[in-house]
């Protein structure tokens, strides 16, 4: 389509197609780490892609009427359109620049990096259009390099360094057989984001007296010292979920895996499918699929379905807050507090309940101040001052989180179990140095309600989330699982260099 033929000495300008075909093999396998996209929508952003390329060459070719420059800043023009984002996100990754234009530019950083953007192609432009040289050397040597890219991209689709995680069970099926029969609701209260007392004391310095002497109050023991297992989502409840440790230990090796099917894997756990097995109905108010209970919503961070989203063409749906990811986020707002509700309403089943509620709170997007008050898009789905953001919705949480514990309560004529814990802490501390946001982020909330005190001796303030269905499978449902030794790994902090 965009091959042309130049002038002697002969040289063939294919680059800007290239590049087109390399924006497409590059976008659509950046998605298989997240969920694949449908075929319709590769055949979209494909034609959409080759279309611009097309559209680009033939503009700048009437203005030229030179096949070699109309290529160049085709190709310049299709980066910028195509990585309008990761640029974005490069040049004002920087702190100086970002702390520049949020002070002495009004935050007005599209219309700084689109006014670089103009600046830029109107240099090339002039270059070009002044220029006597002979380009073919140019042209010769984007062509190759090019070349190279598409067909390293390309490599990489049949030599993928994928990581495959699995869990690493240490029991057999048998094992978790549950020999009780079911009497007690049990609820796992999984607060996304829930950093640990201590760490709210020490980064934010905020005694967090008023939900923990609650808790104490209602009979639940707090594990002060405990951390997550993974602080990153997927992993953590995918780990806490099956009992069980996992075969990733790293950052990097949490960078090459296919989310889409860590989420498949922990459809099929152990811990619901035990428990289902054993008479228990299921309500699942999380982002996960839970055996054959869909996920109460869809998750934005995972869940990315746009092909778009790294383009220009998103700035324009996401400032208009018409993009998909951007109305996935909208409706956490709603779905956070339709959970709570629902939470303390599943008692009225006849058979026992196993309720995983997975908020996404206090998680951004921050749609809550301390008050409950909803707070406006421009806020909460603004990156600026997550710190105090987060500090005011987790003041929000912990009303929800008392609220829920009395309904539960209140409404449960047989005391129930209930595990509320957090999945990972806040991993935002921008001002602390690497070792500091790695321990905070490993720092979580973890208290348990049991209904009596056969755990209350041989409970222990590290408890980790590997081991929170052991105890109660153990004490409660007659197995006679180990406990494992509690570990914490980093997958989410990018390690120091």
């Amino acid at each position: 389509m965009l091959l042309w033929k130049l002038k002697s000495p002969a040289v063939l300008c294919f680059h800007t197609f290239l590049l087109s075909l390399f924006i497409i093999i590059s976008t659509v396998k950046s998605k298989l780490l997240f969920f694949p996209p449908p075929w319709s929508d590769i055949l979209i952003f494909s034609i959409a892609t080759l279309a611009t390329a097309f559209l680009l060459f033939r503009f700048f070719l009437s203005l030229f009427h030179d096949g070699k420059k109309a290529g160049i800043l085709s190709s310049v023009m299709l980066l910028f359109i195509f990585f309008y984002f990761p640029l974005f996100h490069t040049l004002f990754g920087v702190r100086f620049i970002y702390d520049f234009i949020y002070i002495f530019l009004f935050q007005k950083f599209h219309w700084v990096l689109l006014s670089l953007g103009i600046v830029l192609l109107a240099l090339v432009y002039i270059a070009i259009k002044k220029t006597r040289k002979n380009l073919n050397g140019l042209t010769g040597f984007l062509n190759l390099f090019v070349l190279v890219l598409l067909l390293f991209e390309f490599s990489k689709i049949f030599f993928d360094d994928e990581f495959e995680v699995s869990v690493q069970k240490e029991f057999n099926e048998q094992e978790v057989h549950l020999n009780k029969k079911p009497g007690r609701n049990i609820y796992y209260l999984v607060m996304d984001s829930y950093t640990s007392s201590k760490s709210l004391k020490k980064y934010w310095n905020y005694e967090n007296n008023e939900l923990q002497d609650f808790l104490i109050a209602k009979g639940f023991l707090i594990a002060a010292s405990s951390k997550c297992n993974y602080n990153s989502t997927p992993f953590s409840i995918l780990s806490a979920l099956n009992m069980s440790y996992l075969n990733i230990e790293s950052y990097h090796e949490g960078q090459k895996v296919h989310i889409s099917k860590v989420f498949r894997m922990i459809q099929n756990n152990a811990v619901v499918r035990a428990l289902s097995e054993n008479g228990y109905d299921i309500l699942n108010l999380s982002l996960f699929d839970l055996m054959n209970e869909p996920a109460y919503y869809a998750d934005p961070y995972y869940h990315k379905p746009s092909l778009f989203d790294k383009t220009i063409f998103h700035l324009p749906a996401d400032k208009m807050g018409i993009s998909s990811d951007r109305i996935l986020f909208k409706t956490l707002a709603s779905a956070n507090i339709e959970i709570i509700s629902k939470v303390t309403s599943s008692n009225k089943n006849a058979k026992p309940v196993f309720c995983y509620a997975h908020p996404m709170m206090p998680h951004e997007p921050f749609f809550f101040d301390e008050l409950g008050n909803k707070m406006p898009d421009e806020y909460a789905l603004n990156s600026d001052e997550k710190e105090k953001k987060y500090f005011r919705q987790l003041k929000y949480t912990n009303t929800l989180l008392m609220k829920t514990v009395e309904g539960i309560l209140n409404n449960s004529k047989i005391k129930p179990i209930i595990i509320i814990q957090g999945d990972h802490g806040f991993r935002y501390l921008d001002d602390m140095d690497y070792n500091e946001q790695l321990e905070e982020s490993k720092t979580i909330l973890n208290a348990y309600l049991f209904p009596d005190d056969t755990l209350k001796n041989s409970f222990y303030d590290s408890i980790s989330p590997v081991n929170s269905f052991r105890i109660i499978f153990n004490t409660y449902f007659g197995t006679e699982l180990s406990l494992l030794k509690d570990r914490s790994f980093n997958i989410e902090i990018t390690p120091e260099k």
